[in-house]
């Protein structure tokens, strides 16, 4: 399996733009996957520069309905005319706010006018793709949740905003080889609940390879989440022994060094531009 980070906050090569936001092209024997588009067409910038031909995609998968992962979507729709897009309905259909400080709130969400809807795929459950791709949603909010949910809300049917509990998040699960990996946006639901969720609903035991952001930091304020809230998290994925994690984007730039130290193995950070062959 080939991974290549089309887009993040942070590059590895001057000639790719970076960009608050995340998109991944993810090369499995069998098919080509997009995870993601970030804010516009950056992503598919960097992918000519990167050789990638997004054309030939045969999925598109979008994490949830935030503007940095999902504004791209016209455009790579604009770009691939046969490509469905799978999301939950929430992600497309949610009115998505963000507030900080005594900032107005700001709509994040999506451009629904701009998005093809007849070449969305709207899930409100799990979906077995294949006996290789499973799309996970719906997930357990037992254990760490992200203290930076607290300033994102959702508009509901009386234009009100009330706090989102982001039950239009999804993660893909793909297995090649004997090999799993996972894959997520921010991880709005928890990191180590989204891993517990996926381990409970498909029967497995273990993940080999976790790559998302984990959202632990605040781009606003530039605050990181305290050290004492990163040692739950940090006790959370090291109690799944033998899993790798790369993380990125909204998990900022000190929260991996610090998680590495406290777990004892390193947890991985990704850039426009890195490549992993899994």
């Amino acid at each position: 399996m080939e991974i290549i980070c089309l887009l993040e906050n942070n590059t590895t090569d001057p000639k790719l733009a970076p960009d608050h936001g995340l998109s991944f092209f993810i090369r499995t024997q069998d098919q080509s996957i997009l995870f993601d588009m970030g804010q516009d067409g950056k992503f598919a910038d960097n992918a000519r520069h990167l050789g990638v031909d997004l054309t030939k995609t045969d999925i598109a998968i979008l994490s949830h309905g935030h503007y940095d992962h999902g504004g791209g979507l016209p455009h790579f729709q604009s770009l691939n005319s046969t490509c469905e897009t799978i999301m939950t309905r929430g992600a497309l259909e949610g009115r998505c706010y963000a507030q900080y400080l005594d900032y107005a709130p700001k709509y994040i969400g999506l451009d629904t006018d701009a998005i093809d809807q007849r070449r969305c795929r709207l899930i409100e459950s799990d979906l077995v793709l294949s006996k290789h791709l499973t799309i996970i949603t719906d997930f357990s909010k037992k254990g760490f949740i992200p203290k930076n949910n607290s300033g994102l809300f959702r508009q509901n049917k009386d234009r009100q905003l009330i706090d989102d509990e982001f039950t239009h998040e999804l993660a893909l699960l793909i297995e090649e080889d004997g090999t799993t990996v996972l894959f997520t946006g921010c991880a709005h639901s928890g990191m180590g609940n989204m891993i517990d969720t996926v381990l409970a609903r498909t029967g497995r035991s273990h993940i080999d390879h976790v790559i998302g952001g984990f959202h632990l930091y605040n781009r606003v304020t530039k605050i990181t989440e305290a050290d004492s809230r990163l040692d739950i998290l940090a006790n959370e994925l090291s109690s799944h022994a033998g899993t790798t994690y790369y993380t990125g984007h909204c998990t900022g730039p000190d929260a991996p060094a610090y998680m590495s130290k406290k777990m004892g193995s390193p947890i991985n950070v990704f850039a426009t531009g890195t490549r992993l062959e899994i």
